[in-house]
């Protein structure tokens, strides 16, 4: 009977672990960025984040600043596989450090995440 009690327990634990880990999973990370941290972008209009899942466009956006913190004019939209987000720069970027902020929020669960991607233009 005791052992019972214990593959019970132990079935238990093995569900609420895994169960939290699925949630913790549910929000979208960044998986991909170009420019890179601590990179170049590929091009010095147009920058890209990449997440895990699908991404809400009407909650989901960016702030590009420059090294004295001045803001830099941009627009965002996600791209049509809604995992993507494109960060267009009115102008092209000069040379210097930015800061790019973004904040995403997942379709499917209405999760929040943030985070920032440093990067110089030459």
């Amino acid at each position: 009977m005791k052992t019972v009690q214990t593959l019970a327990s132990a079935a238990l634990a093995l569900t609420l672990v895994f169960g939290f880990a699925a949630e913790a999973s549910a929000h979208a990370k960044l998986v991909k960025s170009d420019p890179v941290e601590k990179g170049q972008p590929t091009d010095k209009k147009n920058l890209e984040l990449t997440f895990s899942e699908e991404i809400s466009g009407k909650l989901s956006g960016a702030a590009l600043t420059d090294a004295k913190g001045a803001k830099v004019a941009t627009s965002s939209m996600v791209d049509q596989g809604n995992k993507g987000l494109m960060v267009m720069a009115k102008e092209p970027l000069k040379a210097g450090d930015y800061k790019l902020a973004w904040h995403a929020v997942a379709s499917d669960d209405g999760h929040r995440t943030t985070g920032t991607v440093n990067f110089s233009v030459k």
